[in-house]
């Protein structure tokens, strides 16, 4: 019977060790995915017309002016809705109607910041 050397068994079960300890962190990093969700935070703000944080900045759309706002600030935008109601009555000359009322979601780090610059922070 022929048998096989001990450092080629050690070699063997290295690399099965290895492999396997691959696998496991690999399916870990999956997790973290899913989990950055819990980093967000969904902040609201409701705007004057002519006073909106944003009003300066380049863009065609809200969310285009918003995301360039932000990314002035540093701060990236994960996800950008506007809950604006569709029968408000805008004008634009006077600066007390309401503009428009708009959620966001950025990293939680940035929520001290947001709120400094008129935002409310939203509960889930």
């Amino acid at each position: 019977m022929k048998t096989i050397p001990f450092s080629s068994l050690l070699k063997f079960f290295s690399v099965l060790f290895l492999c396997t300890t691959f696998s496991f962190s690999c399916s870990g990093d999956d997790n973290k995915k899913t989990d950055s969700n819990t980093d967000l935070a969904k902040l609201k703000i409701t705007t004057k017309q002519c006073k909106e944080p944003w009003l300066h900045a380049e863009g065609n759309t809200l969310e285009n002016k918003v995301y360039n706002y932000l990314k002035d600030l540093n701060i990236e935008l994960k996800d950008f809705e506007n809950i604006t109601p569709k029968d408000i009555a805008m004008c634009e000359a006077c600066e007390v109607c309401s503009g428009p009322t708009i959620t966001i979601k950025v990293d939680k780090n940035h929520v001290d910041r947001l709120i400094k610059e008129g935002f409310s922070l939203m509960v889930n």
